[in-house]
């Protein structure tokens, strides 16, 4: 019998009293009643009168080994089935001189009661020492066949980091000795995990208990039980441990984390598990507030989704603001009170609910910030393969598909599935050219050159589809119709060039005629890039009254749809704006390339002045500019937006960060000293970085590494001035150069 305020004594009565997956049992409410009774208000016995003959005068009954509060021998008499309720007799004596003919009497009520409860059941409750907890050596983030508070036994692979298990069998003495090098114990836990995840879950059960491993401690398996149940006072308890003041008095709200580093030798604290009054061990750098942050606000949302307002409010006040963690989210969340319904809070908080995938989003998120000594990543067997694949992936030359290389070999492709060899050559141009671009779909190759035409070829014949001679209706000279840039809408259906002869002009390519033009620009139109929605256009020029302006497809001054549309532009991106009034406007950028993110969000310009500006679309302001070292030729987005490439005088070709402007890599080899160079990513995901030279030579090298794949001899003897690759077939390439080729 454990003494009054013994933790250790309680955390094994409440694992005992609790059902498979750590709910309270009717049955446990009352037992815990009376253990409650028993040690925080014993009352006074009453005479204890055995059944049988009286006793002589002067002997004495031999007290029981326990006694119970009459109070919960009623409730606990009014949990069982009144149809199997036995008559109710006089207790018989407990005493050793009546144990030898237990067979022959009437059964203590709370083993009458156990009965008629499945075994299992009946074994996680019983509080008899009839039942001995047998336990495992702790090992590295394992305890065998130890009882927690929660248990989730063979628990979906979906719902579950793996497979935990919490029976009863004989303990195996674990093998220790390294797997091909390998811990042993890591490998084992790893494959517990992966069967879970592939729905093998008996298999998962054999091979712990064959092993002596089991893939999570009780504890853990307790806060994976609590979260998904969204008992959020337990989970946090188990999560942070309790404070030493409330570890006699029950569940604490875990105010914080004691730090305790986990070994594999550390002592038990007197609990099944290790680690009730510490709470889990975090992994290096978790921040206990922002977890504590994160397990409230989804406990809050839960609320307000149940529409329990007070309190959700009270959580809002007393426990997510005393954090005083990311104020503007707290606003956020605090304005969520006005949602006039379930569904009203979770498209506002785009969340998808206590009966959706939060939780379990939830518990993903917080696991990374627990030692993954005592919880393993998520599919962490996959994630390993992933890191294999990837490496051999990156260490593979001509490795140009999404296929994932097989698990079965080490991976090599051949110089043969590779574009290294020369398709067909166009040579409609008679001049140099200067700018290729494929369309979205790939259905379409565009090219301009010095002669100021624009060519658009069909990419499965490679026959010329379209010539366009818009800029050669006022040529005042040799040079001044050079296109010097083409640009696909994100539709496919127009197609704008720019021309040095100051003007742009859209072209819809479907019907073979122009539908907007602008002429009002004192200086060459550089560069020109679509908004997503196929009406709207970003235009650069060399000048500083109109170096850069967005322009729409949709005028207002006319209704008919076969109007051409001129000069109209909506918006000027001049900094400072320009005004006529005045004699002196001050100085502005002057654009050199640019592009906009395919989101639409953002827009990125590259400088005559050795510059690169980031704008924001919605707002129309800039947002980030940053120095270069040189001459920036050409610019684009790629990697979804993350990155951006860009062509330097002397610096070669650099991928830059979009949001910080820092170097990412920078690829070498490129000869880049006067001319417009152009670069671009490309093949199976964007592995690849491709650019032309001033010498005459094509580049490729492998994007995230660097390392040059390919060095080609194209074009010569001039310059190669642009590359596009084809967008939907890998396998193929353009470029355009000082010969007046195209080469696929």
């Amino acid at each position: 019998m454990a003494r009054v305020g013994d933790t250790a004594a309680r955390d094994d009565y409440n694992v005992r009293s609790q059902g498979p997956r750590g709910s309270w049992t009717t049955i446990g409410l009352i037992r815990r009643a009376a253990f409650e009774l028993d040690h925080h208000n014993p009352p006074n016995p009453p005479p204890f009168i055995p059944a049988g003959p009286p006793t002589t005068s002067g002997s004495t009954a031999q007290a029981p080994s326990r006694h119970h509060a009459p109070a919960a021998d009623h409730a606990r008499d009014a949990a069982i089935d009144p149809s199997d309720r036995p008559h109710k007799r006089r207790r018989r004596s407990s005493s050793p001189t009546n144990r030898g003919s237990a067979s022959k009497q009437q059964k203590p009520k709370r083993q009458r009661a156990e009965e008629h409860l499945p075994a299992e059941t009946e074994a996680s409750m019983r509080l008899g020492h009839e039942h001995e907890h047998r336990t495992r050596p702790s090992t590295n983030g394992s305890s065998q066949n130890g009882s927690s508070p929660h248990t989730n036994g063979s628990a979906k692979s979906g719902e579950t980091n793996g497979y935990h298990t919490n029976g009863h069998a004989e303990p195996v003495a674990p093998n220790t000795s390294p797997f091909y090098g390998h811990d042993r114990e890591e490998v084992t836990r790893i494959l517990l995990q992966s069967l879970s995840d592939l729905g093998y879950q008996s298999s998962a059960q054999q091979l712990s208990r064959e092993s002596g491993y089991e893939l999570e401690i009780p504890s853990v398996a307790a806060f994976r039980s609590a979260l998904q149940h969204g008992d959020w006072d337990e989970a946090e308890s188990l999560l942070f441990g309790a404070e030493p003041a409330e570890q006699e008095g029950g569940v604490s709200l875990g105010n914080g984390h004691t730090g305790v580093q986990w070994r594999k030798d550390r002592p038990h604290f007197g609990s099944p598990n290790g680690f009730a009054r510490h709470g889990l061990p975090l992994a290096e750098g978790a921040d206990t507030t922002t977890l504590k942050f994160m397990l409230r606000q989804q406990k809050y949302l839960e609320l307000l989704e149940n529409r329990d307002l007070n309190a959700a409010l009270t959580v809002l006040r007393s426990e997510l603001t005393p954090l005083k963690r990311d104020i503007g989210r707290l606003h956020a969340l605090s304005s969520l009170m006005m949602c006039q319904s379930a569904e009203d809070l979770r498209r506002q908080a785009d969340w998808d609910g206590a009966e959706g995938e939060s939780r379990s989003l939830l518990l993903s998120e917080i696991s990374m910030s627990i030692s993954p000594s005592v919880m393993i990543p998520e599919h962490r067997l996959a994630t390993l393969f992933d890191a294999v694949q990837e490496e051999q992936i990156l260490n593979c030359r001509y490795h140009n598909t999404t296929a994932q290389p097989s698990l079965y070999t080490d991976h090599e492709c051949l110089p043969d599935d590779f574009p290294l060899d020369t398709l067909t050559e166009l040579k409609n141009h008679s001049d140099e050219v200067y700018k290729i671009e494929f369309s979205h779909d790939g259905s379409m190759l565009a090219t301009g050159g010095k002669d100021g035409l624009v060519c658009v070829y069909d990419t499965t014949t490679w026959r010329l589809q379209h010539e366009i001679r818009e800029h050669d209706r006022s040529s005042p000279g040799d040079n001044s119709k050079s296109i010097c840039s083409v640009a696909f809408s994100p539709d496919d259906q127009y197609l704008i060039s720019c021309s040095q002869n100051n003007e742009f002009v859209v072209v819809n390519v479907r019907e073979g005629r122009r539908v907007a033009y602008a002429d009002h620009f004192d200086y060459p139109v550089t560069t020109a890039a679509w908004l997503p929605d196929s009406q709207s256009f970003v235009v650069g020029t060399q000048g500083s009254r109109r170096p850069l302006g967005l322009y729409s497809l949709r005028s207002a001054s006319s209704s008919s749809s076969s109007s051409v549309v001129r000069n109209n532009e909506i918006h000027s991106f001049r900094e400072p704006p320009w005004d006529s009034s005045l004699k002196d406007n001050g100085f502005s950028f002057r654009t050199a390339d640019c592009d906009i993110s395919a989101d639409g969000t953002r827009l990125v310009v590259a400088t005559i002045t050795n510059s690169i500006i980031m704008f924001d679309l919605r707002t129309r302001f800039k947002i980030a500019e940053w120095a270069m070292g040189d001459k920036v030729t050409s610019i684009n987005f790629g990697v979804g937006g993350t990155q951006m490439l860009v062509n330097v005088n002397e610096g070669g070709v650099l991928a830059l960060d979009s949001s910080t402007g820092d170097l990412i890599m920078r690829y070498d080899g490129v000869k880049q000293e006067q001319f417009v160079i152009r670069s671009c990513f490309g093949g199976a995901g964007e592995n690849f970085v491709l650019s032309g030279s001033e010498e005459p030579r094509v580049y490729i090298w492998r994007r995230q590494t660097g390392r040059q794949v390919a060095v080609l001899e194209a074009h010569s003897p001039g310059a190669v001035n642009a590359v596009a690759w084809h967008p939907t077939n890998p396998n193929v390439f353009a470029t355009g150069g000082d010969d007046r080729r195209v080469r696929m």
